[in-house]
Parts: structure tokens; sequence; C-alpha cells
């Protein structure tokens, strides 16, 4: 029994936060999850979700501008053609996993730059960080 109990102590612990992936190793965000800036542009922003257990049923709606761009679901990274200049990002987690908490970031991208954001997940909640994943 306490050999359970030990497992599953570390089992919570181990699943508290996700991990980051690279771009390059992360999947692809299917096209059916894909709405918009699919176009190549100016700039590029990359933007890629941790794995791990914590949050790994909930997927992540990416807004950029205020517009739906994309759902992540955990490991997965897209690409997003942007214009140069300032953007706002948001992110909140699907209806299923409550919907609700958009939390919004600022990005600004100079022509031919590449940005990268990360969405993790820790015991506090979700985020959306810059990485260099």
């Amino acid at each position: 029994m306490k050999f359970i109990a030990v497992m599953l102590a570390l089992l919570v612990v181990a699943g508290c936060s996700t991990s980051p992936i690279s771009s390059g190793e992360a999947s692809k965000v299917p096209s059916s999850r894909l709405h918009a800036f699919t176009n190549k542009q100016e700039s590029t922003l990359v933007v890629t979700r941790d794995t791990g257990i914590l949050g790994a049923a909930c997927n992540y709606k990416l807004y950029i501008d205020g517009v739906f761009a994309a759902e992540f679901g955990s490991g997965e990274t897209a690409a997003f053609g942007l214009k140069s200049g300032s953007h706002v990002l948001g992110i909140a987690a699907a209806a299923p996993c409550g919907g609700a908490g958009l939390l919004e970031s600022e990005v600004v991208v100079a022509a031919g730059q590449v940005a990268k954001r990360r969405i993790y997940t820790n015991h506090s909640g979700f985020r959306l960080t810059p990485t260099s994943y």
C-alpha cells in the first residue's frame, strides 16, 4: 500500500508542469484546427504547445489580433504569417475545459523575423511566453 502511495505522489509531482518541445520535434497542428494567418507574410510567428500530462486533455485556442487562428493539442506546433509590427496574441482553454480566461500578450515582429512563443501549463494555469525552443 505504501508503494502505491509513493508512486501516486511521484506521478502527481511529475505532472505539475509541462515540458518544452522544439517546434521541429512537435507535431503539426492539423489543418482542420488552423483557421487564420496561414498564408506567408513579411514575418512568421511559430507557436508550440508543451508536452506533458498536465492539461493534456484540454486544447488551447490561439487568437491573433482578436481573430481565432488555431487550436492546439499537447505537443503541437504551427506557423503563422504576420505583417511586420505589433500584434496581440491571446490564448484560452477550449470550451470543454472551461473556455474561460483569455490571456493576452504582445509580440512585435520585424520583416523577415521569426518570433517563437510557447504555450505551457503548470499548477497556476496556462501561459504564452517567448521561447528559444
